[in-house]
């Protein structure tokens, strides 16, 4: 997600001027924020944005240059099927749900928390509920939620399309997130990914191999469809 970031800031500073301050957030009550300080913009946008395909870009685009028109009908409907995924994976109780059909989240948490963080984060992690569709806009494949101390992890990730490293690649992100929190109490007004941030995150082995293999699947795990299996007769 992190080089669809870059190219969307890209296009927002070409819009709004390069004095143009953006902190990607996890707010999911406000997912768009637009306001002026001290002379300079200052864009908070929720990260699900940093996959937003071109018709979500032209919305967004539109809606920050007409700040007083009516909401696109495409920024709304992403901001409900964004609200509707993290209510369907705050339903799961992670300590039932991290084994999944190829993948076994727990085992993928200790092993990163030996190699990365000294063994020292403890918390849980789980799959979200099952929540495929096509023509999305967006997709989150990971979340840190500091007040119940729990990670969740987009099902898609627990598919034959993705390698292990891409799933760790996803976990370790979100174990930075949890370290920052509950390690080095990260203050909530630093934005979503601050220089240290960054620096944890990419002593991620595979992190750059990882940001690679997202740019070339992106579309095709945001519109996964699970085979179908046949139903049993009689």
């Amino acid at each position: 997600m992190l080089l669809w970031k870059k190219a969307l800031e890209k296009h927002l500073r070409e819009l709004l001027g390069e004095k143009l301050k953006l902190v990607w957030t996890q707010n999911r009550r406000t997912m768009i924020s637009f306001y002026e300080r001290k002379g300079v913009p200052v864009l908070r946008l929720h990260e699900s944005f940093g996959t937003a395909d071109e018709p979500l870009k032209k919305d967004l685009f539109h809606y920050l240059t007409h700040p007083h028109s009516k909401v696109p009908k495409g920024i709304t409907k992403f901001v409900e099927q964004i609200t509707e995924e993290r209510k369907n994976q705050k339903l799961e109780t992670p300590k039932q749900n991290h084994r999944g059909e190829n993948f076994n989240l727990a085992k993928i948490q200790r092993k990163l928390n030996r190699l990365y963080f000294n063994g020292k984060l403890k918390g849980s992690i789980g799959w979200g509920r099952k929540a495929f569709g096509k023509n999305k806009s967006s997709i989150v494949f990971g979340s840190y939620y500091p007040n119940e101390n729990i990670i969740r992890i987009h099902p898609v990730l627990d598919t034959e399309l993705v390698p292990l490293f891409y799933l760790e690649s996803v976990v370790h992100h979100e174990m930075v997130h949890r370290y920052l929190h509950t390690i080095e109490n990260e203050p909530s007004n630093e934005g979503l990914h601050p220089p240290r941030f960054k620096k944890l995150e990419a002593k991620f082995k595979h992190h750059q191999l990882a940001l690679a293999w997202e740019k070339s699947q992106l579309a095709k795990l945001m519109n996964y469809q699970p085979p179908k299996t046949a139903k049993k007769k009689g």
